[in-house]
């Protein structure tokens, strides 16, 4: 009777071998690492979108300009069908896990971006604290530079965003994730750096603002430092000032906002507050001694002068990508009415920004 049920047992392992799956995950030498992606709008009606690829090709060598890529590119009637399509032409398995960077390029975001930003959060193999940027002067023509100094595949772009490798006060990061949450939310809206390619390699010096649909305004480099300044309290930047006839240029060390909006009588006043702390970089010599009252009031007029005309500039966009619409609905009843209200309120919104700058001293001379 035991040997039977030993037997039995046997058997029934055996069946229950049988229906086990295998791994479905193929080898890493099986497989092509998409490091980046960009999608492009075409004039075909018929096959509206070019996705374009920059796929790793594994190298030993880690030295500058030993990394080696494969671009890919494809027109499609969808962007999902595309990278279908594009399997058809490499040998391994497309990865998008360690893609880190999505490029959109000028033609979509002038048109409608929802459609690929649906199919970024959709896919489930794509990080959603991948960085999302415009291209210039298409997604393309950005993927396929190939900057001398990069170790990696796809490396340059990599460090241009955050913190790991350059800290440009010029750049805005913008990830997956944030980009779904403010085309979703209401009284905030997206931000995106703009790559543009310089022969072999990038300069991203420009943010644009977008609606929930496409691009609506594209800022200077000088409203873009004082835009990240304002927005994430961006400290590794500079304020410039005319000063007796002379440019002045100071580095900041520290800086703080806080705003209020004000309704009185049907008209909304954003009155902002804001402190900076600085130390000269330019500036005449021989301003130890002198009395620096004069250079800060100075440095805080012309700010506060630059930041009205910028709030003023997105204002009329018929934008909002600081949120002010956002604190409105936080600070009143949730409700349509008050979405409506905020809605005709804005467009002839004031603005009053005060800043108070501080100078803790004139550098390493006098």
């Amino acid at each position: 009777m035991i040997r039977i049920r030993i037997i039995a047992l046997a058997v029934c392992f055996m069946l229950t071998m049988l229906v086990l799956p295998g791994c479905g995950f193929k080898d890493i030498d099986k497989r092509f690492f998409v490091v980046s992606a960009g999608i492009d709008r075409t004039d075909n009606p018929n096959k509206p979108y070019r996705v374009t690829l920059r796929l790793a090709i594994p190298s030993p060598k880690t030295e500058p300009g030993a990394s080696k890529s494969q671009i890919e590119t494809i027109e499609t009637e969808t962007i999902a069908e595309g990278i279908r399509l594009l399997k058809a032409h490499v040998d391994k398995e497309l990865d998008f896990g360690h893609c880190k960077v999505f490029v959109l390029g000028e033609s979509l975001v002038r048109s409608d971006y929802a459609e690929a930003l649906t199919w970024m959060m959709r896919r489930r193999d794509v990080q959603s604290v991948a960085d999302v940027a415009i291209g210039r002067p298409s997604a393309h023509d950005v993927l396929y530079a190939e900057p001398p100094s990069e170790r990696y595949p796809g490396n340059t772009l990599f460090l241009s965003f955050g913190t790991q490798g350059t800290d440009s006060p010029f750049t805005v990061q913008q990830f997956i994730f944030d980009f779904e949450r403010r085309y979703m939310e209401r009284g905030l809206d997206p931000i995106l750096p703009i790559i543009k390619r310089a022969q072999m390699t990038y300069m991203i010096s420009k943010v644009a603002f977008l609606d929930k649909k496409q691009v609506k305004l594209t800022l200077t480099s000088e409203e873009s430092q004082q835009f990240n300044q304002l927005s994430f309290r961006f400290i590794k930047s500079s304020l410039q000032a005319d000063y007796k006839g002379k440019k002045i240029v100071a580095v900041v060390s520290s800086i703080n906002r806080h705003y209020r909006i004000v309704e009185r009588n049907g008209q909304a006043t954003i009155k902002m507050k804001v402190r900076i702390k600085c130390v000269l970089e330019q500036a005449p010599r021989d301003l130890y001694n002198v009395s620096w009252s004069p250079i800060e009031k100075t440095l805080g007029d012309q700010y506060s002068a630059k930041a009205e005309a910028l709030f003023i500039k997105i204002r009329d966009a018929q934008v909002d990508p600081y949120g002010f619409g956002l604190r409105y609905r936080a600070t009143h009843i949730g409700s349509d009415a008050t979405w409506n209200r905020w809605m005709k309120l804005y467009p002839e919104a004031k603005f009053e920004v005060t800043t108070n700058v501080h100078l803790d001293g004139t550098g390493l001379i006098k």
